[in-house]
């Protein structure tokens, strides 16, 4: 069986950030690939590179003997790259029938329509839409539009299918059946790159598994021998990283359980449209104490986040703050009931300087005030302050986290959400940023910690709850948590 698709030192820079970095893959006629990795591994990025929406910055992408790393998407459409969305993006007023006849003839416009027709059944039938070919995208719930990006992809006669995470927001039942459709497409002809965070998925339809991290390849193999593999672990887990032991004294007790809570969750439901996500998810932080929250990619930690913070409102349930219900309440009044966000992403506004950034925190504070939070920032990070006249995003990316974690703090907040903090930062970068939080702990400062990297979060918390398709399956002191051998069953099914 030769190589249908070779991916030679293929990079991808975003300015200072590299996101794929010089990748080597070599993929047979086929065969079934899952492509997995912690958050900002760099797996959306690949496969956008594959599906032509992205242009690399360095390397080769060969396809059947063809070069195609210049080809823009639609080109490689008609050579037979076919490619799925996490999030469903079909013609919501289009009916199921003409969301594929607009796929079968964007490859050919002349295509007889007999032909056309009778493909369009064959697909219908093998995705099983064919009962509902007659209905609008918009009144279909989400496995079946789930269904229908896989049927658009297939409408385009591809040779490589991607899929990427067809498993997102799908309840068991929903995977098992959209496992079922996955198998019925390997057909040892057709090609299919599976990226993934539903382990299951990959587990039981992947033959051949590639793991990257730091958009690097860091594991390649049979399914269940990188599966099983500790050091494939200690990439979720993050106790491969170097000098993760270093971070969080243990010296700072617990609060008391007699303390009133500060956060409380009851209840909570929460989700995107028509994908479900939190589940009657309840949860208490009290005043001074640091909370993780963990959990493998897709299991609800972000969305968490966001509920706190005012930015998704839950379908049901309670957000407590200070003894106040918050749900329906605007994010601006939530941090002005004491709840800072430090997002995913960092969000630096890159027309300001580094100083400008933290002020945007404090406005409306008297200066002397704003002056004593800036210091207490500068004193934490240091660089800040040598920086303060420089545009925030000229900075290095470890750099940046520590703005947006100051920024933070400028609004004086009685508990700060830190959303992956840790993520695309070199292991040194994610030290000194720990460092940091150490001292925040030691001052007292209440912490929700939503983290990728278990290690670390582990050895600064008090409590963690880890989730699983939006449910707290596994709660208890961080110690406790660390030790218990169903932690890495949450993230890859073994025990």
């Amino acid at each position: 069986m030769g190589d249908f698709l070779r991916i030679e030192g293929l990079s991808k820079r975003f300015g200072g950030v590299v996101a794929t970095d010089s990748l080597n893959l070599s993929i047979p006629t086929g065969q079934v690939t899952g492509i997995i990795g912690p958050n900002g591994a760099g797996k959306s990025t690949l496969i956008g590179l594959l599906g032509g929406a992205l242009k690399p910055s360095a390397g080769r992408i060969v396809m059947a003997g063809q070069d195609i790393t210049d080809l823009p998407a639609p080109a490689r459409a008609k050579l037979g790259v076919g490619r799925t969305y996490q999030i469903p993006r079909p013609f919501l007023d289009m009916t199921v029938t003409e969301n594929l006849e607009v796929a079968q003839f964007a490859i050919d416009p002349f295509q007889s329509g007999r032909s056309a027709t009778e493909e369009r059944r064959d697909i219908l039938h093998k995705t099983g839409l064919a009962s509902v070919a007659h209905l609008t995208a918009r009144t279909l719930p989400l496995l079946r539009r789930k269904r229908l990006e896989v049927a658009r992809a297939l409408a385009l006669k591809p040779k490589l299918l991607l899929l990427d995470e067809v498993g997102a927001g799908l309840v068991d039942q929903e995977i098992s059946e959209l496992i079922g459709l996955i198998r019925s497409l390997a057909d040892g002809e057709r090609t299919i790159i599976i990226i993934e965070h539903v382990i299951r998925v990959v587990r039981e339809c992947c033959s051949h598994c590639v793991v990257i991290n730091f958009g690097k390849k860091f594991a390649e193999g049979p399914t269940e021998q990188v599966l099983a593999s500790d050091d494939v672990a200690s990439v979720y887990l993050g106790t491969g990283h170097g000098g993760g032991g270093r971070v969080a004294p243990s010296g700072t007790p617990a609060p008391e359980k007699s303390e009133p809570p500060l956060l409380e969750l009851k209840g909570v439901y929460a989700g995107y449209g028509q994908a479900k996500v939190l589940h009657d998810l309840n949860l208490t932080v009290r005043k001074g104490e640091v909370v993780a929250i963990l959990g493998a990619n897709g299991a609800g930690k972000t969305t968490l986040a966001h509920v706190v913070s005012g930015s998704v409102r839950p379908t049901a349930g309670h957000v407590i703050v200070g003894g106040r219900d918050m749900v329906g309440r605007p994010p601006h009044e939530i941090t002005a009931a004491g709840i800072a966000h430090c997002m995913e992403g960092r969000r630096i506004f890159p027309s300001l300087s580094v100083e400008e950034n933290l002020i945007m925190a404090a406005r409306g504070v008297p200066v002397r005030e704003q002056q004593q939070r800036l210091d207490r920032v500068y004193t934490l990070f240091g660089v800040l302050k040598d920086r303060r006249q420089s545009p925030g995003t000229s900075m290095s990316g470890g750099q940046q986290q520590m703005l947006a974690i100051g920024r933070a703090l400028m609004s004086a907040p009685r508990l700060v959400i830190f959303d992956e903090i840790s993520l695309g930062l070199a292991p040194i970068m994610m030290d000194h940023v720990y460092e940091a939080l150490a001292r925040l702990k030691a001052e007292g400062l209440t912490m929700l910690i939503v983290e990728q990297d278990v290690d670390r979060a582990l050895a600064l918390a008090h409590t963690a709850h880890v989730l699983d398709k939006g449910r707290i399956d596994l709660s208890g002191t961080a110690e406790s948590v660390r030790t218990d051998a169903r932690l890495k069953h949450l993230y890859f099914g073994t025990t």
